[in-house]
């Protein structure tokens, strides 16, 4: 890859000064050993469906593969400033789509299965996926934040990036249910009708459910845990259990056996993302309000020029400046001045391991940048 080809927003999240890297972290091999299992488990448990019904497998994988693809493109762009790292989202996607589907599967079993002998078989089966989904899938959901959390500290500092990346592991358990879910519909339909059966799964998943599933109440409780990663005080613990409890009560919501069939869906299916985008909002804004407090401060600190806090807000205008410097060297010291800066901007934030230190660092690595910027040749302008 050229130098031309590493744009800011690849360089953004380049590994803390001093940080560890991710394959000598605890967290990375109890990310990997746990999506193994629960890959494993969900193989496992789906083979002979899929060996029974080829067709429609295979139809049901080619209509999740584009769905996949386009949402992990708009949740990653979900971002005020820049696009998430593809390597994070990746790894909550991961755990979301193996780790987290694969174990809630004996999971759910077993709790419907004491629900059935405690509360009787009528009882557990009206109401048992509604208690037990909710408790085990956004616990094991968010289970895959604090994983990236403790593997890449600077990749959750506040409810922003735990939203995101809790909506990116709910989204990856909500593409593995979707496919689940294609396989029971094949049965359920008398086994005659493979391909039928695979698009009307995808109707009702995805073009009718997709916008307020397993994505949006992950992302509520991990913007509420994003809080408390960000920085831990009782207040942000308060936040975080509550996120948290409504992340399971709409779940709740979702699979109870109330307001029925597919006229109800968008009633019922709205007050989630309603949660959702307000959730959303609220953390975009804190985001915001830090970053513009952060870039006026370092402008008035002599660290930041006049004009550079509205550069760095929007992706439009660091795009435009980057290719309106001459390709090569002026170019790669540009983009790491720009990712330098917002690294020193997010720094504020928090997040485990955090170092207070890291600030002045950022300070030096900026001036040193700016200067080999302007000292070249035929210095571009820079504002």
């Amino acid at each position: 890859m050229t130098h031309e080809a590493v744009d800011d927003e690849a360089l953004t999240r380049r590994p803390a000064r001093g940080g560890v890297p991710l394959t000598r972290r605890p967290a990375f091999w109890l990310w990997a050993a746990v999506c193994l299992i629960g890959g494993w488990i969900a193989v496992t448990g789906l083979d002979a469906a899929v060996r029974a019904f080829p067709a429609g497998a295979v139809a049901g994988a080619a209509l999740l593969a584009p769905t996949l693809v386009i949402g992990v493109w708009a949740l990653r762009r979900l971002h005020p400033v820049r696009t998430r790292p593809i390597g994070y989202s990746l790894v909550a996607l991961a755990w979301g789509a193996f780790g987290a589907f694969g174990l809630a599967l004996p999971a759910n079993a077993a709790f419907q299965a004491v629900l059935s002998k405690t509360a009787g078989p009528g009882f557990n089966a009206e109401w048992g996926a509604a208690i037990a989904a909710p408790v085990n899938e956004e616990t094991l959901k968010l289970l895959g934040v604090v994983t990236l959390a403790l593997m890449a500290p600077t990749s959750i500092r506040g409810p922003l990036d735990g939203w995101g990346y809790g909506a990116l592991a709910g989204f990856g358990f909500q593409i593995a249910e979707n496919f689940l879910y294609v396989l029971n519909t094949i049965v359920l339909t008398g086994a005659t009708q493979d391909l039928h059966a695979a698009f009307f799964s995808f109707g009702g998943r995805v073009i009718g459910g997709a916008w307020w599933s397993h994505w949006a109440m992950t992302a509520i409780g991990g913007a509420g845990l994003g809080c408390l990663l960000g920085r831990a005080t009782r207040t942000t613990a308060v936040l975080a259990a509550g996120a948290f409890l409504l992340a399971m009560a709409l779940h709740a919501w979702w699979d109870a056996p109330i307001l029925m069939g597919l006229g109800m869906l968008v009633l019922k299916g709205v007050p989630i993302l309603f949660a959702a985008i307000v959730t959303y909002r609220l953390a975009r804004r804190r985001y915001l309000t830090h970053f513009r407090r952060t870039a006026y401060t370092e402008t008035v600190r002599g660290v930041f020029v006049p004009g550079e806090g509205h550069v760095l807000a929007h992706r439009k205008w660091r795009r435009k400046e980057r290719w309106e410097v001459p390709a090569g060297e002026p170019r790669r010291l540009l983009a790491r001045l720009r990712a330098t800066e917002l690294e020193l901007i997010e720094d504020g934030l928090g997040g485990l391991e955090h170092d207070p230190r890291t600030a002045d660092l950022l300070r030096g690595d900026v001036r040193r940048i700016r200067h080999h910027l302007i000292s070249g040749p035929s210095p571009p302008r820079v504002a």
